[in-house]
């Protein structure tokens, strides 16, 4: 097993975690091929500037996950999102990516758990997120953290659009 740490995100990560962030995510949505929406989309969405942009942010919180080589996932969470329905709530667990090569390790568990912690200790009763439809591993691996899928919401982005599911968990706040 890898030996890994969770601790708050600095300004000095923010080009790992572009980096990881578009591997992740190009994985995920793009097995076909990368088209120039999808392009255009990873390198305005996660370039090292939004990350820092992220961390000024009170109300969100950028966990990341390390190893002693660099990261290997993160988890953005925010507490004051946009709700995806009415009744999702708005803290949001935006973005939590594991490289591929680092799942299945227990980090993505610790990365929910933390970032579920934050939600209840500032006070949010409900948690929710959104993933892609075809993401099977993800979905499982979301339902096994206690998220139910609350019904479907469509990601638009430069000219391309997304089917992806809204999954929601109480937080016991």
């Amino acid at each position: 097993m890898t030996a890994f740490e969770i601790t708050s995100a600095t300004l000095a990560d923010a080009r790992s975690l572009a980096a990881l962030s578009i591997e992740v995510w190009l994985d995920t949505y793009a097995p076909e091929g990368v088209s120039d929406s999808f392009a255009t989309h990873v390198l305005e969405t996660y370039a090292p500037a939004a990350f820092a942009d992220n961390l000024k942010e009170r109300h969100k919180h950028l966990l990341v996950a390390r190893n002693r080589v660099g990261l290997i996932g993160y988890a953005l969470l925010d507490l004051r999102a946009q709700p995806v329905s009415n009744s999702s709530g708005t803290a949001e667990i935006n973005t939590l990516y594991v490289r591929r090569h680092h799942q299945r390790l227990g980090l993505g568990q610790k990365l929910f758990e933390r970032a579920m912690q934050l939600a209840t200790d500032a006070g949010q009763p409900k948690l929710f997120l959104t993933v892609y439809e075809k993401n099977a591993r993800a979905i499982a691996f979301y339902e096994a953290q206690g998220m139910r899928c609350e019904g479907t919401w469509t990601f638009r982005f430069e000219g391309g659009a997304v089917p992806n599911l809204i999954m929601t968990r109480e937080t016991g706040a």
